[in-house]
């Protein structure tokens, strides 16, 4: 009896041309980047819940309204008024606000009329390079150097976008993985 040698033939034309797809996915970077970008405005948009009353949240402390006024008896006038008048009846009303509506009890910093947290993202911008999130209102740099709202939050934020990364990785492979056992 003769013995013949086993003879396996590989073809991996079709391998080199997956794991070039597969090289070419994951370097482009945008879908991470996009993913990543929604979150950021989420996360944005969570602080000016967090914070419409003042306090700290993310690391960061957003003053609470400034009081209007002192009287010269000492008496301090909230920017929501509700203290009565020295002279007439009532109660002194809350400070006008840009809208043309009163500060409140119920008022929120920075949600005069709500454009400024519904303007970010506005434009967002992605390259392969990075990422570019910005409001849609001329007056954002003002406010975000008083009261941050757009930032990141080490480590947290930085966890985030390596797990979007990891996530976009399996979805590639698992797409691989399908093309080789449907092809």
């Amino acid at each position: 009896m003769s013995e013949s040698p086993i003879i396996i033939t590989v073809n991996s034309q079709q391998a080199i041309i997956d794991l070039r797809d597969a090289t070419q996915q994951i370097s482009n970077f945008k879908p991470v980047l996009k993913t990543f970008g929604v979150y950021m405005i989420n996360r944005s948009k969570e602080t000016f819940r967090a914070l419409g009353k003042g306090g700290t949240f993310r690391g960061v402390n957003w003053p609470p309204f400034a009081d209007q006024y002192q009287r010269k008896d000492g008496t301090i006038i909230p920017a929501q008024g509700g203290i009565p008048k020295i002279k007439g009846k009532g109660l002194v009303k809350g400070r006008l606000r840009p809208s043309g509506k009163r500060v409140t009890a119920s008022s929120q910093l920075l949600r005069d009329t709500g454009q400024l947290m519904a303007s970010i993202g506005h434009g967002m911008k992605i390259d392969n390079k990075g990422l570019h999130i910005a409001t849609a209102k001329n007056y954002g740099a003002a406010q975000q150097e008083r009261r941050p709202f757009l930032f990141f939050e080490l480590p947290r934020d930085i966890e985030a976008l390596r797990g979007f990364a990891i996530e976009r990785i399996k979805q590639i492979t698992q797409n691989l993985n399908r093309h080789k056992t449907n092809g």
